[in-house]
């Protein structure tokens, strides 16, 4: 699939399965995953690639907080995700 950082995707499988994530690190077929909730920045969860669906990207200033890698707080992350969720919901 090739995801990147700041992606936001939506997971297939799992307990988090049709809740939106973002990527915050990809490497070799495996994402971490973060939400800002049940799946903190401090602990990302670990999910291959073949497990979410990649739903876009987003030009929004904690995306490229995270695309550059400065520190990210769970709170701006939950802030964004709703953000896109109730942009994607228009």
């Amino acid at each position: 699939m090739g995801l990147e950082k700041a992606q936001i995707v939506r997971s297939l499988a799992g307990r988090d399965s049709g809740g939106l994530l973002c990527v915050m690190d990809a490497q070799d077929g495996w994402l971490l995953l973060a939400d800002g909730k049940r799946r903190r920045v401090a602990r990302p969860k670990r999910k291959q690639e073949k497990h979410v669906q990649p739903v876009g990207s987003w030009n929004h200033p904690v995306m490229e907080k995270v695309r550059t890698g400065q520190p990210v707080r769970d709170r701006e992350l939950r802030a964004a995700l709703a953000a896109f969720r109730e942009e994607m919901e228009v």
